[in-house]
């Protein structure tokens, strides 16, 4: 069984080390509970002490409105696919943005605190397991106990584990082929978008230079797949131009510095991705816009010779860009 655990704040959603690791942690090394669950995916929601940023007021009330709905557990049988939410209270929305910048550390305190509040949930997801489900919940239980106080609070030693963890999961991939290796739903995406995309490469979720890969492409595929199920009919700019300015980006003057130049690049490119793999098309003007910023982006690393991934992140931009000039128009 795969172990995803992502956290959400008011005005972010997406992978953290310290809280990957504890799902990575239980992953390895687990025995077999039953083919009814191959992938158990934790989202941890965190309350936000202080004001919302400019022009986010309305996301930070409707996130704190909806922790009072949480916990909540969905159990798709048919995926096999366990959905947990809950809002984690052992830190908050302001101390994980204060450790975002890289290099991330691990916080030990919060990889055990992760595993604590998964096991204060376990109840929510006994009470969706049916008699018919083959999974053992009893020996699930027990096993995420004795994880937990074997859990090593050492840095040194989860990073040795990381590196362990890496390589049993490289070792997986080997076992499957390009496309086996996402693992992806294709029921959450448009019938057409593995014709319209079809390099695996560029469906990668953390593939640093893959559209969606990145912290900015991966948001922008998550709130634009939200945005899109009420707005379908509705022109993809309008979203990015309103997404810029929640991120405080002039769309008519996105190079004013490095922080945006870089956010939009990669905003602007994730979306004509994200238009494609929803909707089955992008439209010629944000197709027009991905390009050039890839152009753009492409022009400003030229000269970065002792960039160790400087030739991997060209080949893919420019995969990228063959790829968004063949995309069906609107």
């Amino acid at each position: 069984m795969e172990i995803i655990i992502f956290h959400r704040l008011y005005n972010t959603y997406g992978g953290h080390r310290s809280f990957t690791l504890a799902g990575e942690y239980l992953e390895y090394g687990m025995p077999e509970f039953g083919d009814a669950v191959d992938e158990l995916e934790i989202t941890l929601h965190f309350f936000q002490d202080g004001p919302a940023k400019k022009t986010l007021e309305q996301s930070h009330e409707d996130f704190h409105n909806n922790l009072e709905c949480l916990p909540k557990c969905t159990f798709y049988r048919k995926k096999r696919r366990l959905a947990l939410d809950f809002e984690a209270k052992f830190t908050t929305g302001y101390e994980i943005q204060k450790y975002k910048k890289p290099p991330i550390e691990i916080i030990p305190d919060w990889v055990r605190s992760t595993l604590d509040e998964l096991i204060g949930q376990l109840p929510l997801i006994k009470s969706k397991i049916k008699k018919n489900d083959n999974f053992d919940f009893v020996s699930f239980e027990k096993y995420v106990s004795q994880k937990r106080n074997e859990l090593p609070m050492d840095v040194a030693e989860l990073e040795k584990f990381e590196e362990l963890f890496e390589e049993y999961r490289k070792q997986e991939a080997e076992k499957l082929d390009d496309w086996e290796r996402l693992r992806i739903d294709w029921e959450d995406y448009h019938p057409k978008a593995k014709e319209i995309i079809p390099i695996p490469s560029l469906w990668s979720c953390t593939d640093e230079f893959s559209p969606n890969g990145n912290d900015t492409g991966a948001d922008t595929l998550e709130i634009f797949r939200k945005w899109n199920k009420r707005n379908s009919n509705n022109d993809a700019l309008f979203f990015l131009t309103q997404l810029l300015k929640d991120w405080e980006i002039d769309i008519d003057a996105p190079y004013e510095s490095e922080y945006s130049s870089y956010t939009y690049f990669q905003c602007v490119t994730g979306l004509a991705f994200a238009s494609a793999k929803l909707r089955g098309n992008c439209e010629q003007d944000l197709k027009d816009k991905a390009v050039s910023a890839i152009n753009e982006y492409l022009a400003s690393i030229e000269n970065a010779d002792g960039w160790e991934y400087k030739d991997e992140c060209k080949e893919k931009l420019n995969l990228s860009k063959e790829a968004i000039e063949k995309m069906p128009n609107k």
